[in-house]
């Protein structure tokens, strides 16, 4: 049996460890500033499970086949619907550059995966890995957002 005594510290020691690796994970120094400051807000968009501060990371004209959709209404309808699902669990968001393709002032383009660890009261449950995924930013109306995210396919063994 648990003792309720210890399961609180044990929680806030959680919750502790996984705001630290936030911070140690959020400042990643080989990365532009514009691709920096997008997967920021996405990350922090996901993790509090807004849809809308979401739907502002993700262009209108997105491409892509992950979670298999191809549009940006597509997109945020899968993710509203897993936040929904998700009501009493905190996720975290982790968003890994494996291989920078292009960077240029018109387009960052890079292989990225993702990790979702999912938590309740600080407590790790679960991580939920992503393929690898060729992912697109391109600058609009002055914001850099996501205009495209294909699984790469032939990475995957």
């Amino acid at each position: 049996m648990v003792d309720p005594i210890t399961l609180i510290p044990t929680a806030i020691q959680g919750y502790n460890w996984i705001r630290m690796w936030h911070e140690k994970q959020a400042n990643p120094p080989h990365l532009p500033d514009n691709a920096l400051l997008l997967f920021k807000r996405f990350k922090e968009a996901y993790d509090t499970k807004n849809i809308i501060k979401l739907g502002f990371t993700i262009s209108d004209h997105y491409q892509g086949d992950l979670y298999g959709v191809s549009t940006k209404q597509e997109f945020l309808r899968s993710q509203k619907r897993a936040f929904d699902n998700l009501s009493l669990v905190s996720p975290c968001l982790s968003i890994n550059v494996y291989s920078i393709i292009e960077n240029s002032n018109d387009v960052f383009s890079a292989i990225i995966g993702t990790q979702s660890q999912a938590s309740i009261l600080g407590i790790p449950l679960t991580n939920y890995d992503s393929a690898p995924i060729r992912c697109e930013i391109r600058p609009e109306q002055g914001l850099w957002v996501i205009t495209k995210m294909f699984i790469e396919w032939r990475l995957i063994p």
